[in-house]
């Protein structure tokens, strides 16, 4: 399979093809400068190759910002250009490069530049409200889904001004990317998130004991993590905790981290695993993991209570960048699974775009605490009720596999749905947005 990728020592377009050595797959390229390299795509040639048979449908974005020339120059142009097969789902705003950690591994080299100088000003109040004028005129009747990110855009005192200002221009769906500290220090903070608009919190939250914070992070935090969740859960904000998974240091903690959101279900709603990509700031040494060591451990670590062939690729995604799955917690701690990665999708483009945006925006719910008591008491369950218990038994198990200068993939990016709003307001793959063809 033939496809278009980058040198990863000058940038330039070069072919690249996915070869199978023994069990393995991997992606190879041929540089004329730097000769062959060649990256692992999965440990399971087989489960690559049924994995890249699940069909995807395509709704290209409204408005093409850029012009692609020759195929042979993807994806230098993107931004996105004519030839781009997906709109985006969810698009990161990056409202401050500053950060109140300076963790090892940070693929937005957040707090400081490569080159020891501080990072530039956050953009005001008045650019991120243009930049929001902007994606409406983008996007289509069912606007974006909006993430939050940065740096820790909780630095900004600001920040439920920005959340406010989101929901007035009616984008329905706001998430905050967020490492937890100040929802940990400050339980009000998450109140006033929450009546700002905010509707839920990605959290980093990459194991179940303080030796992987340590590597990961350069600090212990475990206990700052477990103080966020307790104070989102009292102001009824949902949480996904958000592992970045590497070989050596928290693979083995897969299945540990769902027993723990299982343990705190009423307010962590789902796991979203991100294998490690190696862009941004990062130590030597790490060996590569991919989704698909992911999902073995994933069966493996919990016993079969959650199976591989549960999870898919989502339809409207490329299938080797993610996979997804909804369960249902039952009272006798069995998980049923509600859906096969995503959903099944009709076929008129509108449609498809606002159960693509729709399902990001409904699969989490979490009621303040002296609601959750309200089903507690014996007899029959009103429908309310029925319905109320069933969204807080209700988590999602997922995973995106980012690719770096190492692995990219032009097919991957064409049908990206996480995309970065630049700074001269394209629309630029999450993927694009951080490799060397961006430096």
């Amino acid at each position: 399979m033939r496809i278009q990728s980058i040198c990863e020592e000058c940038g330039r377009p070069v072919q690249a093809s996915y070869t199978r050595e023994g069990n393995e797959m991997f992606l190879e390229k041929i540089c004329p400068d730097h000769g062959t390299s060649r990256e692992l795509a999965a440990e399971d040639a087989d489960a690559f190759e049924r994995w890249i048979a699940f069909p995807s449908v395509a709704v290209p974005p409204r408005v093409a910002l850029t012009k692609g020339s020759e195929n042979s120059e993807c994806p230098l142009h993107c931004g996105p250009c004519e030839n781009h097969l997906m709109t985006a789902c969810c698009v990161l705003l990056n409202v401050t490069d500053r950060c109140n950690q300076h963790c090892p591994w940070c693929f937005a080299e957040a707090e400081h530049r490569g080159d020891g100088s501080f990072c530039v000003k956050d953009p005001s109040l008045l650019e991120i409200e243009r930049w929001l004028d902007r994606l409406t005129e983008l996007g289509e009747e069912r606007k974006f889904n909006i993430q939050l990110s940065g740096g820790e855009p909780t630095v900004r005192e600001d920040l439920p001004e920005i959340i406010a200002m989101c929901k007035s221009k009616d984008f329905e769906y706001v998430q905050l990317n967020t490492n937890g500290r100040k929802l940990a220090e400050d339980p009000a903070y998450a109140i006033r998130l929450k009546e700002a608009g905010l509707s839920t919190v990605f959290m980093q939250f990459d194991g179940v004991s303080d030796d992987v914070y340590t590597a990961l992070r350069g600090e212990p935090l475990l206990e700052t993590k477990k103080a966020a969740i307790k104070n989102c859960g009292a102001a009824g904000l949902p949480v996904t905790l958000v592992p970045t998974v590497l070989k050596n240091v928290n693979l083995s903690q897969t299945g540990a981290i769902i027993e723990f959101m299982l343990e705190n279900i009423s307010v962590v709603k789902g796991v979203h695993f991100q294998p490690a990509s190696f862009f941004g700031r990062r130590p030597d040494g790490e060996e590569r993991v991919t989704m698909f060591s992911v999902m073995d451990e994933i069966e493996k670590q919990t016993n079969g209570l959650i199976k591989k062939e549960s999870l898919a690729p989502i339809s409207t995604g490329h299938p080797l960048c993610c996979f997804c799955a909804a369960y249902m917690k039952e009272a006798d701690g069995e998980l049923r699974p509600l859906s096969r990665g995503g959903s099944c999708c009709p076929e008129e483009p509108l449609e498809i775009i606002r159960r693509d945006r729709d399902f990001v925006l409904n699969k989490w719910d979490v009621r303040a605490p002296e609601e959750r008591s309200c089903c507690a008491a014996e007899g029959p369950l009103s429908f309310d009720d029925a319905l109320a218990m069933f969204k807080d038994n209700m988590f999602t198990i997922s995973g995106m596999a980012f690719m770096d200068d190492t692995n990219l993939d032009s097919e991957r990016l064409k049908r990206c749905r996480v995309q970065v709003l630049s700074k001269d307001e394209r629309l630029v793959p999450f993927c694009a947005y951080y490799s060397k063809i961006r430096r």
